[in-house]
């Protein structure tokens, strides 16, 4: 009865079931793995999004497949902000970054071919993927001596194929928190000039920063690929319920001339960027900096935490909302073969993931024993290693609690 595009295993997992379970008996779960800012106790400036939003309640409709010319203007004035020089023609707005990726599939992808995604990544990739019919090739981050995650590029080049179509690069990448460094960044665009295929930049949580490390920034650097830019406001502003994103399109002129045409016809098509929240993006964006400020503060002092609590086996971020312990590490080779990716949570189990089953009874541990809540590594595909990642959104109460518990089960 049902596509075959939906292949996942809908069941509860067993953190969910023992979550559950102890929430029933009345046990207070130190949860690490809030994503969403709205719940994290910031101070919203409501007054303000409301009047911002009332306003443009009242503009009449004027449907546009790349959104209206003033919110792409007040997009371009944010990376203006930032040194960057982008062209509104060259905009499209979407209701999320999930809708911007699955307009891109749709335009580059027939069904069956494939794109080539950094692992670890974050899990919805796979589920953005078989939506489209679109196959996922994994390629992986490698640790340097200095612990910082950047890109392997010999288990990339292996990860292409003749049906390959674009390689997707999250910048700073979730939930490893590295950013794209300059040479990765011109190293990626002359690969896939090369090979004919499209860069796909994602850089929602490049406005936070955890350190004083370098950073490439896609947007407004030009370069040999057809590069598409990806961000919205649910990062940039903490407001994932407004429902605003964009895609950016830059490159040689006549790929990218055909491939504005194209995202118009696939946009004209829904129209799902709502006028209310487009006509206030000028205003919205004045007040990134305060909320920005917040969740950097946040971030900052909850790392500081884990740093003194976990000691080496915190995995020290650049940028983002996560962080990364280790519970054990295998080293990976620059030219270890290319990661299968299995469909679901039960194909890495069944199939002796001896990471996987790890990740899984440790977390099951922490959440048992200490009642700590975080999500195991095999979410997030980790080619090897033993890994827990927390949010670091989390309110400093419940941070520092459930950080003294996991340093207390580790030890």
């Amino acid at each position: 009865m049902f596509s075959s595009r939906l292949p996942f295993d809908l069941t509860p997992n067993a953190l969910a079931e023992v979550r559950a379970d102890l929430t029933a008996h009345g046990i207070r779960i130190r949860d690490l793995t809030l994503a969403n800012p709205t719940r994290a106790g910031l101070r919203y400036p409501h007054d303000a999004i409301a009047a911002a939003l009332s306003a443009g309640a009242r503009s009449p409709y004027d449907p546009d497949p790349r959104g209206l010319s003033k919110t792409r203007e007040a997009i371009a004035a944010y990376y203006a902000g930032d040194g960057r020089t982008v062209h509104t023609e060259c905009m499209h707005c979407t209701a999320s970054t999930s809708e911007a990726y699955g307009m891109l599939l749709r335009m580059l992808c027939d069904p069956g071919d494939e794109i080539c995604v950094a692992y670890p990544a974050y899990p919805l990739f796979s589920f953005l993927t078989a939506l489209e019919s679109v196959r996922l090739r994994p390629y992986h981050l490698r640790r340097t001596p200095l612990g910082h995650w950047r890109i392997s590029f010999p288990s990339l080049e292996a990860a292409l194929s003749e049906r390959t179509r674009a390689v997707v690069v999250v910048n700073p990448s979730n939930p490893a928190g590295s950013f794209l460094q300059s040479d990765e960044l011109q190293r990626l665009d002359a690969l896939c000039a090369g090979h004919g295929i499209a860069l796909i930049v994602d850089e929602v949580f490049f406005d936070y920063p955890l350190g004083e490390g370098t950073r490439a920034r896609s947007a407004g650097t030009g370069g040999e690929s057809l590069r598409f830019t990806l961000n919205g406001l649910s990062k940039i502003l903490g407001l994932p319920q407004l429902k605003l994103a964009w895609i950016l399109t830059e490159g040689p002129e006549d790929p990218r001339r055909e491939a504005l045409e194209r995202l118009d016809v696939i946009s004209d098509t829904y129209l799902s960027a709502a006028t209310p929240v487009m006509d206030a993006a000028a205003a919205l964006f004045t007040l990134r900096e305060g909320l920005q400020r917040q969740i950097r503060q946040r971030c900052t002092r909850n790392l500081h935490v884990a740093r003194q609590e976990l000691g080496d086996r915190l995995l020290e971020p650049e940028g983002g909302w996560n962080a990364l312990i280790a519970f054990g590490e295998e080293e990976r080779s620059e030219h270890s073969r290319p990661l299968q990716r299995k469909s679901s949570r039960q194909d890495r189990l069944a199939e002796g993931n001896v990471s996987a089953a790890e990740d899984e009874q440790r977390a099951l541990r922490l959440l048992r024993e200490q009642h700590v809540l975080l999500h195991p590594g095999y979410l997030f595909d980790f080619p090897e290693g033993s890994w827990g990642v927390v949010s670091l959104l989390s309110e400093p109460s419940v941070f520092d609690d459930a950080v003294a518990h996991i340093a207390e089960f580790l030890r």
